[in-house]
């Protein structure tokens, strides 16, 4: 199964704290903005697929290291992305944890934010220390989490084999019909756009705009129709060698409920698993902030998924 690139990493809190703090006859660290050359000193404290940002530091990153005398004890990485600063990582040395040194850094980095600009972060729901991480935010005045979205990855077979054993989920939708989106008439394109224009639809599931954006795969993109009118639709990409993506699907608000997206779903997977065979792979990401979907993978993509994560977005302190 080809893997899933690694998540948008949350800050490293994951080793354990220890039992003791600093010695109080030590002075705490002092925190500096890092600049140049200094990041390469700090490479340990992120991620490796954000220690790149760190050698040598530039206009793109913003970050403040703790130092006791010449040896780096802690880290908050920012990027700098239009007019948000997104905290990367923060982490700290775990003999000089429990000393306040996170929550310093943090205020720097909110210090050193230019006005006009907002603080934010984005982490995953599979960090291994969440809840560290979330009570250190809480602590430095950040803003509660909120779901932008979520992923999961799976095998066709795993579907199949769930749709077996929950055949009833599925009678219902004999009175739905699909056929190829590359079939589609001008009639059902003229529904299509309806359905957009009116505002049913929220215009970033149209499906003409994602069939402009990628490569979709024409054998395995679909477009609903219950009662002879077209009323939704699941796009797909193949991935070379054998992952399927999924760009994007829309039902009409009525029909979220009944099932559709799940008719589209167990259909795309009958044929990955025809073509690419039961063990290939899939992958699905749902887009911001849209509730059916999220509600659709929480509900039955998490039933069969191998892998599935939620992503959360907090914002950081207002500034005066």
């Amino acid at each position: 199964m080809t893997p899933l690139p690694d998540p948008p990493a949350g800050p490293d809190q994951a080793a354990p704290r220890p039992s003791a703090i600093a010695p109080p006859a030590i002075a705490l660290p002092a925190i500096v903005p890092l600049e140049g050359e200094d990041g390469r000193a700090f490479a340990r404290w992120t991620f490796p697929a954000f220690r790149a940002r760190l050698a040598p530091l530039d206009g793109t990153s913003l970050a403040f290291g703790a130092w006791v005398g010449e040896r780096p004890v802690g880290l908050a990485l920012a990027h700098r992305a239009g007019d948000a600063v997104v905290l990367l990582s923060v982490s700290v040395d775990p003999a000089w944890r429990r000393c306040g040194i996170a929550a310093r850094l943090l205020a720097a980095l909110a210090a050193a934010v230019p006005p006009g600009h907002r603080l934010t972060t984005t982490y995953s729901s599979n960090l291994p220390a969440r809840d560290a991480f979330e009570a250190l935010l809480r602590r430095a005045g950040w803003g509660a989490p909120v779901l932008q979205s979520m992923r999961a990855a799976g095998t066709p077979g795993a579907v199949l084999a769930w749709a077996e054993r929950h055949a009833p989920a599925l009678r219902v939708l004999r009175r739905y019909d699909l056929r190829l989106w590359k079939d589609a008439t001008p009639e059902d394109h003229a529904e299509v756009r309806r359905l957009i224009d009116s505002g049913t639809i929220d215009a970033d599931f149209s499906p003409f705009a994602m069939a402009a954006q990628f490569e979709h795969w024409p054998d395995n993109s679909w477009l609903l129709h219950r009662d002879g009118v077209a009323a939704g639709w699941m796009f797909a990409r193949l991935q070379p060698p054998t992952t399927v993506w999924y760009h994007g699907a829309a039902v009409r608000p009525d029909l979220e409920q009944a099932g559709p997206l799940l008719m589209m779903f167990h259909r795309v997977h009958q044929v990955a698993a025809e073509r690419l065979g039961p063990d290939s792979a899939w992958r699905i990401d749902s887009f911001p902030r849209t509730p059916a979907m999220l509600a659709f993978m929480r509900r039955r993509v998490a039933a069969f998924a191998g892998f599935l994560d939620e992503l959360y977005r907090v914002e950081g302190p207002s500034r005066p």
